[in-house]
């Protein structure tokens, strides 16, 4: 029996999402995730009485939009009907979900997470359909950004 070594650094393009709660193939169907990232905000303070030295207090933490692509998916799709319902406004309250974002090994007969993500608290803040042009032949390509209120890494 040989031993698969997973090969570093990892692919980007095997990557997996899971919704929750959604158990729709089609909602979980994903071409290319940015946004993964964080930034520690800080407050400048000169030290009183001298001018030449100028502290950076850590604050909080702020977390860059989720953006997800996929192939336009047609109006069978829950994840796309809430990302509608939310954006207009169309229920009394948001109702958020969770994203989980897999990055997976991509040695032959593996396909294991080496990271995933989780991020809580998820709603849709914008939604974007690619160009539609009759002289082009592309596919139609719909683009979700997402707020959060944290994410962690999943053990």
């Amino acid at each position: 029996m040989s031993k698969t070594t997973t090969i570093y650094p990892p692919a980007g393009y095997n990557f997996a999402v899971a919704i929750a709660p959604s158990t729709s193939l089609v909602d979980s169907a994903f071409g290319r995730i940015s946004g993964i990232g964080m930034s520690r905000q800080t407050e400048e303070v000169t030290e009183g009485g001298g001018n030449n030295r100028h502290y950076r207090l850590p604050l909080g933490i702020a977390y860059e939009p989720l953006v997800m692509e996929r192939g336009f998916a047609y109006k069978n799709s829950d994840f796309g009907q809430w990302c509608f319902e939310t954006l207009t406004m169309q229920g009394n309250a948001i109702k958020t979900k969770q994203i989980i974002v897999h990055l997976l090994d991509h040695t032959p007969n593996s396909n294991s997470p080496l990271m995933s993500w989780a991020f809580f608290d998820c709603y849709p803040i914008k939604w974007r359909l690619s160009e539609l042009n009759a002289k082009e032949s592309v596919l139609a390509i719909e683009t979700m950004e997402f707020a959060y209120a944290y994410c962690s890494p999943v053990q």
